[in-house]
């Protein structure tokens, strides 16, 4: 199934790069205005698998810029963590032993303590609700503000919305969660909310999940249909519940100083191809979900339908949360919670 999940959005990815062909129209010309004729060749790590929603949002995002610059630009792309977890891969992006990649936004909230603000457990109304706020006022000036640590923010793609999965009992309630060792990326907030929910939070590399899980390091984590399926997690796990506790979006960021170093016109391709290909790469993300959760489910995952879960229930228990970074965050969240 998954190779067919990859036939299948290979083929929208050809029409989406298309997009003149397919109706669309591009946002930079296709004319690089640099006098330059040598090839620049930017170094791209990510810790996604062939057929995840990161690697085919990027392999598009990389053609286009291609087409875009005439060949100017090429990207070397290394996938599937083969130059390490996300901490590794956004500190080689700030040293600039790495270019650019795409990384989970809450492993760079470690770096950018803004990012922490689009992080927070049930957040966002709904997927349209966050697309504004990251596409929005908020989301831009906190991609600005990246540029204080090195990195140039370009827009922010999609990782997911994130449930609970574990390997030793379903998660009905909140009391159901008390004493299970859950794995959380390393981040404060994120930290504070597994405690408040009352779990053994456990920060690790999302490459070490797998085995961890396997040798009962930990018990679960949270995960988004298209990481579970898409990295075999799911063979180590019997029970999801869709909880939808938070949002999690993917920063697309290149090293500061390279981006410095590039002529105008191939900045405002990587840019404006960044930002127009994060609503493809959610596109991607969105389409492959229906199939993936189906995919759990014939290979004996057992899912709890958010329907079955009293969500209340643990929106308020993460309620302290919200008041421990209300001093920090507080403004942001107001903000966040007025977009239309």
């Amino acid at each position: 199934m998954k190779k067919k999940s990859l036939v299948t959005i290979l083929s929208s990815i050809v029409c989406l790069v298309g997009l003149t062909a397919c109706g669309g129209t591009n946002s930079v010309t296709n004319e690089s205005n640099s006098n330059a004729t040598e090839v620049i060749t930017l170094k791209v790590g990510h810790i996604a698998p062939p057929g995840e929603a990161y690697a085919l949002g990027f392999e598009a995002y990389a053609e286009a810029v291609e087409e875009a610059t005439n060949g100017q630009v090429q990207f070397e792309i290394f996938g599937n963590g083969s130059l390490g977890g996300e901490r590794e891969l956004l500190e080689g992006v700030q040293l600039g032993t790495i270019d650019m990649s795409v990384i989970t936004t809450g492993v760079v909230s470690n770096f950018v303590p803004e990012v922490t603000a689009i992080e927070f457990p049930f957040l966002f109304r709904d997927l349209e609700h966050a697309y504004k706020t990251l596409d929005g006022e908020v989301g831009q000036e906190i991609l600005e503000i990246m540029s204080n640590s090195g990195l140039k923010g370009i827009a922010f793609w999609e990782n997911g919305q994130r449930h609970l999965a574990n390997n030793v009992k379903p998660i009905m309630t909140p009391e159901d969660l008390k004493g299970l060792k859950m794995r959380t990326i390393e981040s404060e907030l994120l930290l504070d909310t597994y405690s408040a929910l009352g779990t053994n939070a456990t920060p690790m590399a999302f490459p070490e999940v797998y085995g961890g899980l396997q040798q009962g390091v930990i018990d679960g984590s949270d995960f988004s249909y298209g990481v579970i399926w898409s990295t075999n997690v799911y063979e180590q796990t019997k029970y999801l519940s869709e909880v939808g506790f938070y949002y999690a979006s993917a920063t697309l960021l290149i090293n500061h100083d390279v981006y410095n170093s590039l002529p105008e016109d191939i900045q405002e391709a990587i840019i404006n191809l960044g930002k127009e290909y994060a609503q493809i790469q959610r596109n991607i993300s969105q389409e492959l979900e229906a199939e993936q959760k189906q995919n759990l489910i014939d290979n004996g995952v057992e899912i709890i339908s958010s329907e079955d879960l009293d969500l209340n229930a643990f929106r308020e228990l993460v309620e302290p949360v919200y008041e421990k970074h209300a001093e920090k965050y507080g403004e942001y969240i107001q903000r966040i919670q007025a977009t239309e």
